[in-house]
Parts: structure tokens; sequence; C-alpha cells
């Protein structure tokens, strides 16, 4: 199957998932994600911040925060597929729209660019159980996280988890999939 039409169905699948299975697998991401030693370790976290379904990484932010954590938010997608990291200094509710809707960081704001112990959260629409991700069709991420190898950890609903993604040559697997029912290292 393509990508372009598995990406429909993947959509088609979220949309039709139930509100309060929505709520209960974002809580449960989030405590698999900050119990993670990977995460733990890291100073600095390289994340995305959710829009419409995908597995809330709001309160994940604020948790980073609190706990005196380096967060950098996607910022600079280019129409190349080329994309950096800012540094995230003001409280997410400032953020101005960005490119495909996504809230960023201010353009003054500080770039990043990823050192050994950093983590990165990856969004996709769903992952396969050999950490291959789908993700939204730009190719910012499996580009990005060819040029910065860093440690890559994926957030997914159980039941968005499937057998096989199909795949290119340039696609990256992540190093973890965290879902609201398990850890995975593929």
């Amino acid at each position: 199957m393509d990508k372009k039409k598995f990406r429909a169905e993947i959509k088609a699948r979220i949309a039709a998932l139930d509100n309060s299975y929505i709520t209960k697998s974002d809580h449960a991401i989030f405590e698999n994600l900050i119990s993670l030693p990977e995460f733990i370790l890291a100073s600095r976290v390289f994340t995305y911040l959710s829009i419409e379904r995908e597995p809330d990484t709001r309160a994940f932010i604020d948790y980073c925060v609190k706990l005196g954590k380096t967060v950098a938010l996607p910022c600079d997608c280019e129409k190349n597929g080329s994309m950096s990291f800012a540094l995230l200094e003001q409280p997410i509710g400032e953020l101005s729209v960005g490119v495909y809707g996504i809230p960023i960081p201010p353009e003054a704001a500080e770039r990043l660019d990823p050192k050994a112990g950093d983590i990165i959260i990856v969004p996709a629409l769903c992952f396969d159980e050999k950490g291959y991700r789908l993700g939204h069709g730009g190719g910012y991420y499996d580009r990005y996280l060819s040029t910065h190898p860093l440690i890559s950890i994926g957030l997914c609903r159980e039941e968005l988890v499937v057998a096989s993604v199909p795949t290119d040559d340039y696609d990256r697997r992540a190093d973890i999939i965290i879902t609201d029912k398990r850890i995975a290292r593929p």
C-alpha cells in the first residue's frame, strides 16, 4: 500500500477514536514518558507541540519546564524539508503560529543543535512494531534525524500501532516507542 492511501486510512482511524480514550491514553503516555530513564537523564528535550488529536505534549512540556529542563521546539520548517529547533522561553499560549498551523517560538529565539544525551520526541500518525513512523508527509523529522543523531522517542496511541508502515530508504526508525500500554525498544 502506498503512503498516501495508508495515511488517509490512519487519519480516519484517528478521527474515529473515542474522546475518553484520547484523554486516558494521553495520561498514560505522559506517565510512561516521564518514567523513561533517557528522559530522566536528559537535560535538554527537543519536542513538538501537539495539535489536534496527536498525543498530548503540552503537559509534558510544562513538566519539563518545572524540572528545569531545556525545551526546544521546531521552527524554520522550510519548503525544502529542512527544519531547526529553537529554545522555548515563553508560555506555550504566547507562541505564534507557523507553517502548517503549528505553534513555534519567535524568530529571535535561540536556535539549538542537539548534543550527546539529548532526546527528541517525534510526532507521527502511527508507528509500526519496528519503530517506523507514518508522518504527515513532509519528511522533516527523517531529514533532521539523518543529520542529528540523538535518542528518538515516538509517541503513539496503542490503538494506532500497526504491523507495518510503508517505508522508503530515507525513513528513520524511532529508538523508543511509547504508547498508553507499553514502552517498546524496537
